[in-house]
């Protein structure tokens, strides 16, 4: 990086402005001709994460609809450049904004549900950190200009791993992370951890709260290993919701991963048969408190933080640095749930 400039691959790229930042690198939005790119600079990568970037790179003729994509990538030095797409803003933003329209809902579940395919079955691998601000969002227009449609895209790819090499526990973001993460047995998990993610995502959306609720990571996690499939199910039928999409939600919140739909289920049941449609009543609920905002847990600071790109909940500083120092020195991963600070361009 020289001043205000990144050259990557003999591509010269103008900076513009920092949008993210986290424990572990920088997201910058940059310029190269005409276009506008997302540049990530990072010195660690997760597990799989520098795979998949490199896997991409070698796909570049392919192009997934519903995943980032990634245009380039370039060591220099001890930190990486992957130049990607620059998003509009996240699931998670359209949430706080309250700009989501819960008619859509079963657009939404598809949109990020061909993303999920994507990474199960074309490349073999589990995100593992689903959640409303690892979707970005775009909007493309029609050739004529009078139209418009929303585009959700998976990103943030620090936990991507291999389908048939799951095992690292209690991994992820706390509201999302489904059981058998959490259980202190040495059974592998399978890449259905992402459709229980997947189910929680749109649990949030339609019921406006998470399923989930507490002050500290330790209560959350306590509900999310005690709840029964009875209590999931209580739950998901007070939505008001179609009786089909409240089947499908309980088929995607199974405890067992292995009674769970997979991705190829929960498409085809969201595939159109009819015209009925998702019909939502909006009615009140009470504030719920979030550890999305600052709270306290034997004398260490939480704080949530944002950014356009990719967010995740912090810790604690240190442990994220030791997480990514072992990935480096002894290619393993540690249990640490990460967040990034939001900074506003």
């Amino acid at each position: 990086m020289i001043d205000d400039k990144i050259i990557i691959n003999d591509k010269c790229y103008k900076l513009l402005a920092q949008i993210g930042q986290g424990s572990v690198g920088k997201i910058f939005k940059v310029q190269f001709q005409d276009q506008f790119y997302a540049i990530k600079k990072q010195e660690y990568f997760g597990e799989g994460e520098l795979n998949f970037y490199q896997n991409l790179m070698k796909k570049e003729n392919r192009r997934f609809r519903n995943l980032i994509q990634i245009y380039d990538f370039k060591k220099i030095g001890r930190f990486s450049y992957i130049v990607m797409e620059l998003g509009e803003c996240s699931l998670q933003h359209l949430i706080e904004q309250k700009q989501i329209d819960k008619q859509n809902i079963r657009f939404y579940m598809q949109q990020i549900g061909f993303g999920i395919k994507e990474l199960h079955e074309d490349l073999n691998l589990a995100h593992r950190d689903l959640k409303p601000e690892n979707i970005l969002v775009q909007t493309i227009k029609s050739e004529n200009l009078n139209q418009t449609q929303q585009i959700f895209k998976l990103c943030d790819f620090g936990y991507v791993k291999n389908i048939n090499n799951l095992n690292t526990k209690a991994i992820g973001t706390p509201y999302y992370i489904p059981p058998e993460l959490l259980k202190n047995t040495n059974n592998n998990y399978n890449k259905k951890c992402d459709i229980w993610s997947f189910g929680q995502l749109i649990y949030e959306l339609i019921a406006g709260q998470l399923m989930f609720q507490g002050n500290t990571i330790q209560i959350i996690e306590n509900q999310i290993l005690t709840i029964t499939d009875y209590k999931i199910q209580y739950l998901i039928d007070q939505l008001v919701l179609e009786k089909e999409y409240k089947e499908l939600l309980k088929n995607m919140l199974k405890i067992n991963s292995h009674e769970r739909f997979d991705i190829l289920q929960v498409l085809d049941c969201l595939k159109p048969r009819s015209k009925s449609q998702l019909k939502y009543c909006p009615k009140q609920t009470p504030n719920q408190p979030s550890i999305r905002y600052p709270f306290q847990k034997q004398d260490i600071q939480f704080q949530r933080q944002m950014s356009p790109f990719v967010q995740r909940i912090n810790i604690q500083s240190q442990l994220n640095h030791n997480y990514f120092q072992n990935q480096q020195n002894n290619n393993q991963i540690v249990s640490v749930i990460q967040n990034q600070k939001k900074i506003e361009p």
